[in-house]
This record gives structure tokens, C-alpha cells and sequence, in this order.
């Protein structure tokens, strides 16, 4: 997930209903909204959250294996200006390993770009702004 860097209010905002879970506090929303968000937690709760989260035309993934019942979206807050959930199919360790032999049989290659997780502020602007292809790599600091 990356942020939009298109600015603009966001529409909606505040607790999702219930409050967030368990009686627990939602999390504080982003600094800017996101372009797309992932979410593997199996708390239907958290889908509102994150779709507030979203810049227009942002995407949430949903990559668990088991989501609860989600509960009912606001349409203004939650999906408006083209916003999109998006289910993602759970494969096992042996797809993976399956997956991944296949790629290194055919040359498939991943281009990435380490930074210090002190540097996480400068891999955003460097992806922000195009300096690269690939994916921005963050690694513990030395």
C-alpha cells in the first residue's frame, strides 16, 4: 500500500461501528489516503476501517483464509468516488513453493531496492516520484 499523493479531503471518517472491536479504539487513520490496502486479519470489523483509509479509487484486498461478518458499509464514507474490496484467493505452502519454481524455471526475476527502515521516508518519496521499477525493500537499520 502507498499513498495516493492526489490530496483532497476524504469523505466520511470517524469510529467504524462498534468502535472497532472488542471494544478497542479504531486505529488512527493514515497520514494521507492510500492508493490500496491489504488486510490478512480475519476481523470483519476492520473492512470499514480500511476503506475509509482509501484515496478515490483505492482498492482493499482481503487475503485471509477466514474474514467475520463484515459489518454494514456506509455507502458515502466507505465506498464512494469508486472504491473497491477485492477477495483474494488463499493458496497453500505447496502453491507457493509450486508458484515459485515455476518462476525461476522461466527467468522470472524480482527488481528490488533496499533502504534502512531509518530511510522508509525516502523509499516512499523515490517510489513516489518514479526514480525506479520495482519494489522498495525496508531492512532493519545496522
Amino acid at each position: 500500500m502507498g499513498p495516493a499523493g492526489r490530496g483532497g479531503p476524504r469523505p466520511g471518517g470517524g469510529p467504524p461501528p462498534g468502535g472497532g472491536g472488542g471494544g478497542a479504539p479504531p486505529p488512527p487513520p493514515p497520514p494521507v489516503p492510500l492508493d490500496a490496502a491489504i488486510t490478512f486479519a480475519p476481523v470483519g470489523e476492520l473492512v470499514p476501517v480500511a476503506m475509509r483509509a482509501l484515496d478515490r479509487g483505492g482498492v482493499l484486498s482481503i487475503a485471509g483464509i477466514h474474514l467475520s461478518d463484515i459489518p454494514p458499509l456506509n455507502y458515502e464514507r466507505e465506498l464512494f468516488y469508486e472504491k473497491e474490496i477485492r477477495s483474494v484467493t488463499a493458496n497453500t505452502r505447496a502453491d507457493g513453493v509450486e508458484f515459485l519454481t515455476l518462476a525461476a524455471q522461466h527467468g522470472v526475476r524480482a527488481t528490488t531496492h533496499r533502504y534502512p527502515m531509518s530511510q522508509a521516508d525516502r523509499a516512499l518519496a523515490d517510489l513516489a516520484a518514479g526514480r525506479f521499477d520495482g519494489a522498495a525493500v525496508l531492512v532493519a537499520d545496522a
